[in-house]
């Protein structure tokens, strides 16, 4: 029943954000006419070349978990899977590309218990890295404000997290001798930190193609907040990948002479780069699959 109430807020919750989004673009057209017709083209081409080189890193993870545990996984694999399964993270639920990677792990011969391992630390980590990072950048930024505060607890969260999530999996999930050591948990969790630097990156490049949109903010205050709204926007189960969330967060955040709506339609234009470049690297994994 939690499950079925669950699925039934994410299908209700994803269509009312886009139609928000949509209605906030259009009610700020004007202003968002301007800010595309003078954006920098060169910012959004690096912003979408940065995040399709961010799928290079995305196989580490796994690759790093599975050879620890003892299932042998070379990157050339855990990429081809990746890649192979990037149209469905734009399928409804938002879970099915890790659904279908798990599948064709499984297939591959990885355990079971090393999968549920690799699924609870990219999920996992994903949350703590950048609510621990972002939460206390925001937090050092807006003091102890409503936001402040909630960053500043979301920081703490995220950093006792970091060591419990390993310490769970190795006394509930996985069993001698496939435990994750301190070394092997600490490369997964800087593989964790490299991908969303880069990630992080890449948002920054998208937000200076548009000089003019947001507040007076360093790139650190940016990336903190870029963090921190994602991290917000991933734990909020009803919205998958944070649609709505992410975008209602980063804007309050930050601000801008824009507006409110105005910030959060730009912001959410960010997801059309990613869409970009995700879909490139999938047609140049399926070229370079035929030629093979």
């Amino acid at each position: 029943m939690r499950r079925k109430i669950i699925n039934g807020l994410k299908l209700l919750f994803t269509p009312v954000a886009v139609a928000f989004l949509l209605y906030f673009a259009w009610q700020s057209k004007d202003e968002l006419a301007n800010l595309i017709s003078n954006a920098s083209l060169s910012y959004l081409g690096f912003a979408a070349v940065v995040w399709g080189l961010l799928h290079g890193l995305s196989p580490l993870l796994a690759v790093i978990v599975f050879n620890a545990c003892g299932s042998k996984v070379s990157w050339q694999q855990a990429f081809s899977t990746h890649a192979a399964r990037l149209p469905a993270r734009y399928l409804p639920g938002g879970i099915w590309h890790t659904v279908g990677r798990v599948m064709d792990y499984r297939e591959q011969g990885v355990q079971p218990r090393h999968l549920t391992a690799f699924v609870v630390l990219e999920n996992g980590l994903a949350a703590a890295v950048t609510l621990a990072i972002g939460g206390a950048i925001v937090f050092a930024m807006r003091g102890t404000d409503s936001l402040g505060s909630v960053a500043g607890l979301s920081s703490i969260a995220g950093i006792v997290a970091l060591p419990t999530i390993g310490f769970l999996l190795n006394s509930r999930v996985l069993q001698q001798p496939d435990r994750l050591s301190f070394f092997a948990y600490t490369k997964t969790v800087g593989a964790v930190v490299l991908f969303w630097a880069v990630a992080t990156l890449a948002f920054l490049l998208y937000i200076n193609a548009f000089p003019a949109s947001a507040g007076a903010y360093s790139s650190v205050e940016m990336g903190g907040i870029y963090l921190f709204s994602w991290g917000v926007g991933f734990v909020s189960i009803f919205a998958p990948q944070g649609v709505g969330v992410f975008e209602f967060v980063a804007s309050k955040l930050m601000g801008g002479p824009i507006g409110f709506m105005g910030l959060a339609a730009l912001i959410a234009g960010f997801r059309v780069v990613v869409l970009a470049a995700d879909l490139v690297v999938w047609l140049i994994y399926q070229a370079m699959r035929r030629r093979n």
